[in-house]
């Protein structure tokens, strides 16, 4: 599938925009417009008109400009999203957001319900807080052994490239998520490295959103608010993110939220399983 980029400036940042060549219908993507072309295979692409575009984690930043952590205030990250839906003609849409972005588009479909009619949330636990320790038990349930033993190795090559770096790991987001490959991926063989090459982070926007914003979210007090459907599509085997399970307190509040499990798949189950991915999201 061919994509086409370009960049728009806005508020000191270039954002990255991707779209492919599909006639499908829109599909909104919020994240890293340089990483997701990457891993969205052409089962989905062809189905779906998707744009995508960076949030201010991934955009580059002109280096005048002063940075704080209002910078990547949850409400002014919604805010450019809402400027590029307009900007680039997006009508109303499918809005996707996968792992932590799923709560940016969560946070979206709430602030903005007349540009979204379908909410889809891909690998994205109840919040990056309390549920989120409950992977490490689940992991030590249904890992393998070898499973368990690549997530050492990765962990112990990944220590290994930080303290090569004693003044700090260029890339460090990259490295790191290179590094949770074992806990990533259904098929052991996979390696991400060659996804995250030439991708840039913007480090305080990642410790405040997804550290902090994201640890303290309460997906409860958005969900009442989004009257669209909204599809819940969650990988068996990812250890990513915390476990399938731990949203089944929530859905018995929310039934109008379809979850669905693919058995052999981790945090990308767009990649590993593209035909039932697509499916999924197809269904009214």
């Amino acid at each position: 599938m061919e994509w086409t980029y370009r960049t728009i400036e806005r508020h000191g940042f270039s954002f990255l925009i991707a779209k492919n060549n599909s006639e499908g219908p829109h599909l909104y993507w919020f994240g890293s417009a340089l990483y997701y072309p990457r891993v969205i295979p052409e089962t989905l692409a062809k189905e779906f008109k998707i744009t995508i575009v960076d949030h201010r984690g991934f955009a580059k930043r002109n280096q005048a400009t002063t940075e704080s952590e209002s910078t990547y205030d949850l409400e002014t990250v919604l805010d450019d999203f809402f400027f590029f839906q307009n900007h680039l003609q997006i009508p109303a849409s499918f809005v996707l957001g996968h792992s932590g972005h799923g709560y940016m588009a969560l946070a979206y479909a709430k602030k903005y319900p007349q540009l979204v009619t379908k909410l889809i949330l891909v690998a994205t636990g109840p919040s990056h807080g309390v549920p989120l320790q409950e992977r490490e038990i689940y992991f030590e349930r249904l890992a393998s052994e070898e499973r368990k033993e690549k997530h050492k190795s990765l962990q112990s090559l990944f220590q290994k490239q930080i303290n090569s770096y004693p003044d700090g790991l260029e890339d460090f987001f990259n490295f790191y998520c290179v590094s949770q490959d074992a806990l990533g991926f259904y098929d052991l063989s996979f390696d991400s490295t060659l996804f995250w090459q030439g991708v840039k982070t913007n480090k305080l926007a990642f410790d405040y959103l997804f550290g902090k914003v994201f640890a303290e979210i309460k997906v409860e007090n958005y969900l009442p608010f989004i009257k669209q459907p909204i599809q819940l599509i969650l990988g068996k085997y990812d250890f990513q993110v915390a476990p399938h399970y731990t949203w089944d307190s929530i859905l018995e509040n929310f039934p109008q939220v379809k979850r669905t499990v693919l058995d052999h798949c981790g945090h990308l189950p767009f990649l590993e399983d593209p035909n039932n991915f697509t499916k999924t999201i197809q269904l009214e």
